[in-house]
């Protein structure tokens, strides 16, 4: 009589102690893991970012000091630009990434009309083709302030809007300060001595943010 091989059937080890482990596993997981409130996620994630209107406060007045202590003169400036723009940028500048470079400068010119916000300062010396405006407010536009000193990037703030806040902030002061003092709408004809900054983003057009305006005598 021939005789019947079976096959014996081993217990499935290996198959429990793969699930065991997978279970391990996912205990080690759950309880390792940290749970958070909405509120505790965005502290997390907003850690180590400057708070705009506070930096803008808080940096105020050095920003000033330095544009007053390193203001060069606008005609030289342009002249300048004109004949080695790189060198010139690199030496007397500053810019985050690609942005325009910006400068504190000082001038002296004659108020005329310009458009809205700005009016017009006839500068003598300054290259053919070039023109020259201040901003007046009520509204400040640009970063001129926030940019000038190059110790603001973008890596400082949580996104976009943080980083222009800054410049937002920063240039608020002027509305209650030098822009009240002296109404440069009302000071067509007159001569006047300005410091402040501005962005190179036009060679045929400056516009200065001012920190100081006096009648030049």
């Amino acid at each position: 009589m021939a005789r019947t091989n079976k096959t014996r059937r081993g217990r499935p080890w290996g198959v429990i102690f793969k699930v065991v482990g997978a279970v391990v596993i996912l205990a080690i997981c759950f309880f390792g893991t940290t749970f958070m409130t909405p509120e505790e996620a965005e502290a997390v994630l907003t850690a180590g970012s400057t708070d705009p209107v506070a930096y803008a406060n808080e940096h105020y007045d050095s920003t000033i000091t330095y544009i007053n202590d390193n203001a060069t003169d606008l005609v030289g400036l342009l002249e300048d630009l004109q004949a080695d723009e790189e060198g010139t940028s690199e030496e007397l500048g500053h810019r985050d990434g690609e942005a325009a470079y910006t400068f504190a400068v000082t001038t002296t010119g004659t108020v005329e009309e310009g458009g809205f916000g700005q009016v017009n300062l006839a500068v003598d010396g300054v290259p053919s083709g070039v023109t020259v405006s201040v901003q007046t407010g009520p509204a400040v536009m640009g970063t001129a302030l926030r940019d000038v000193t190059g110790e603001v990037t973008f890596d400082m703030f949580e996104n976009q809007i943080d980083y222009a806040q800054v410049g937002l902030s920063l240039n608020d002061p002027l509305k209650s300060g030098v822009l009240t003092e002296n109404d440069l709408n009302s000071m067509i004809g007159q001569k006047i001595t300005v410091v402040g900054a501005f962005a190179y983003s036009d060679s045929a057009h400056v516009v200065i943010t001012p920190v100081s305006i006096e009648v030049a005598s």
